[in-house]
This record gives structure tokens, sequence and C-alpha cells, in this order.
């Protein structure tokens, strides 16, 4: 084991040896996180930064989720034992909540940034593309035969298109066995695979209680879909232990806590460690998660089965649309009167009820005939 900083050691260390010392290890990556929750206006702005950066903001927020919950049930311990370090835990544990929210907040606006930043996003902000979809769903039989004829001409047979998935964990898997995927298999990843469910549910319960400690076996993508259904199991054998609301939240003690038998107490005490454990290595398993199936959608995407078919796609669009051009111009005009500027669509509509409400209205029309009584002006 490396060096192990403690708070009052963090406004010392330089930026560079910083960075080693919470790469090397996630408990020093907490201490940092809890030394700039509360001592923030004290350490070098860098240190802040640092802690925000894109390719640390994830890991900040699990190390705030991890500190959180270890200083709840220290302050729960001590409000039990009659502690004297309870205010200044209490103090550290509320400037620790106040961060772990605002990295909460910061993780979400990012994840939507890239979202709204997407080519799904895109679409649906441009009038031109939210046109020709809505005409595929007004013509759907024509514009299934016009895929097909493109796809012919480019020999994109459909016998290499990808089988539908159940979940993302079936993805996962295939992609792995497609070499999409590189997962090189250790011995300790076959035992796991190869391994019961109590066996899993062991090792994810191990993992947990060493928070420094990373069993890489439990974050193989083949095993993802183990450890997450582990750390859900056990998560609601610990919830009844540790006097939880619910698995997914510590929630507070019952009121007659402090009257319990010091082991009963400590007992309790430990469950929620515990639990706080679990909580934080879950929301770790549902980001390695998130972050393969973001690099799936990233290479399909750049795969030249995938671009085919896309042309094929954006040509039978073409030719729907030069087959319809009155209907796509009723469309186009429905939507002018919405745009924020020439061809796009605000962002606030793009996911909203008036949306819904515009598309239904639209195709309702084309369906009953309705739209060829409107005055319908050239599209452009």
């Amino acid at each position: 084991m490396g060096e192990r900083l403690r708070v009052a050691d963090v406004e010392r260390v330089p930026t560079e040896r910083l960075v080693a010392l919470i790469t090397e290890s996630f408990d020093n990556l907490v201490t940092v996180a809890i030394a700039e929750a509360v001592h923030g206006r004290f350490l070098p702005p860098r240190t802040g930064r640092l802690l925000r950066k894109a390719e640390w903001r994830l890991d900040w927020q699990d190390a705030l989720l991890c500190a959180g919950g270890e200083l709840q049930v220290a302050t729960e311990r001590m409000r039990y034992s009659g502690d004297p370090r309870l205010e200044v835990t209490e103090h550290r544990l509320g400037r620790v909540r106040h961060r772990a929210h605002e990295a909460a907040v910061l993780v979400k606006k990012l994840r939507r940034n890239d979202f709204n930043n997407s080519r799904e996003r895109k679409s649906g902000m441009n009038s031109h593309l939210t046109a020709q979809g809505w005409l595929r769903i007004a013509f759907p039989d024509e514009y299934a035969e016009l895929v097909q004829r493109e796809r012919a001409r480019r020999f994109v047979s459909d016998m290499a298109e990808p089988p539908a998935f159940r979940d993302v964990h079936d993805e996962i898997a295939y992609a792995v066995g497609e070499g999409r995927l590189a997962a090189p298999r250790s011995p300790e990843v076959d035992a796991l695979l190869a391994a019961g469910d109590t066996a899993v549910r062991l090792a994810a319960a191990d993992d947990a209680k060493e928070q420094d400690e990373r069993d890489m076996a439990l974050r193989h993508p083949l095993m993802l879909k183990r450890w997450e259904n582990a750390l859900r199991e056990l998560g609601a054998m610990a919830a009844d232990r540790a006097c939880a609301e619910t698995p997914h939240a510590l929630g507070t003690l019952p009121d007659d806590f402090c009257t319990l038998p010091e082991a009963e107490a400590v007992a309790v005490l430990n469950a929620r460690r515990f639990l706080a454990a679990v909580q934080q290595r879950r929301m770790e398993c549902k980001r390695y998660i998130r972050q393969i199936t973001q690099a799936l959608r990233e290479r399909a995407l750049e795969s030249p089965y995938t671009r085919a078919v896309s042309e094929a796609k954006a040509a039978a669009d073409r030719l729907l649309v030069d087959g319809h051009p009155a209907e796509y111009a009723f469309i186009r005009a429905e939507l002018r009167t919405h745009e924020e500027h020439v061809g796009y669509l605000p962002l606030s509509l793009v996911s909203s009820p008036q949306r819904a409400e515009i598309k239904r209205r639209v195709l309702a029309a084309l369906s009953d005939g309705t739209w060829m009584y409107s005055a319908v002006p050239e599209a452009h």
C-alpha cells in the first residue's frame, strides 16, 4: 500500500503528487474529497478544479458518496457513545453532503449536455429530419420497401444486422463474443463466471467491505450483470439489519436506538456502514455499464455496416419525400410556426408534450386526408 493521506495534509501536497496519490488509492481520493468539501476555501483552487475535471468528476462523486456514508455512521456511533468529536464530525458530514449534491448536479448537467449534443437530440431539433421521420410513420410500408431496395443496391444483407437484445447485458455479451469489445479473461474472471450466485454475492460483499481495494474480476464486462444483481441482493439483505428506510438510502435511525444494548447497537451501525458501501458500489457498477454502452454506441456508428445502412435509410427518406412532396410540405408548414430559426426547432420542444400533440395532430390529418384542406406553402 502506498502513501496514505490525512485531511490536514491535502493543502500542502503539490497537484502533480496529488494526482498520483488519488490515482493509486480510492481512500486517498475520499480524503481529498473530504478536505475539499470541508476546507475548500483554504486549499489551492487547483485542487477543486482537479476534482471537477471530466476525467475525475465521476470518481469524485463516488468518493463523496462513500465519505457521506462513512461520516453518517460515524456521527451515529458518536451520538450513541457520547463522543465529544460529534459536533466536528457532523460539520464534516454537512459539508460533504453539500458537495455531493453539487457533484450530482454537475454530473447530471454534463451528462445532459452530452445527450443534447448527441446525434439523436440534434435530429429532433432539425425540422427537416423531424418531417422526414413523421412522413416515415405516415407511410410505413412504402418506406420499408424503399429501405429494402436501397439496402439491396448497396449489398447490405439483413443477415449482417445485429440481433435484438433483451437488455444491455446481452448487448455487452454479444459485443465481447464478436470481438467488438476487448475484454481479456483472467483466471479470476473465469472462476467468477463459473461460480454460483452465492459465491458471487460473497465476492461482492468482500469488495464492498474493502473500499480501497477493487476486485477487478467483478468489473469484467461479462460479470457486470451478476455483480449488479449481487449488490441488489446484498442491499436488500442488509436494509433490515441496518434499520434503513430502503436498500437505497440509510435514512435516520429509530428514536429508540440510543436505548439498545451496546452489542445490538454496534451490529446495527456495522450493518449501516456496510449498506453505505454497497450503495457506493451500486453507483460504480452503473457507471461501468453506462461507459461500456456509450463506447459500443460510438463504435457502432463508425462501423461500415452501420454507415451503409444509414446511407440506405437516408436515400429512402429522399425518395419518400420525392414521392409525397405535398404531404412533406404540409408537415414542414406545421413545424415552421414553432421553429426557433429557419429549419431548427427549440430544444425545449424536443421532448415536450407540445411536440407530441403536434405530431399526433399532423399524423391524424395525414391519415384521414384533412391535411389537403390546409393551405400548404411550398416546403423549403
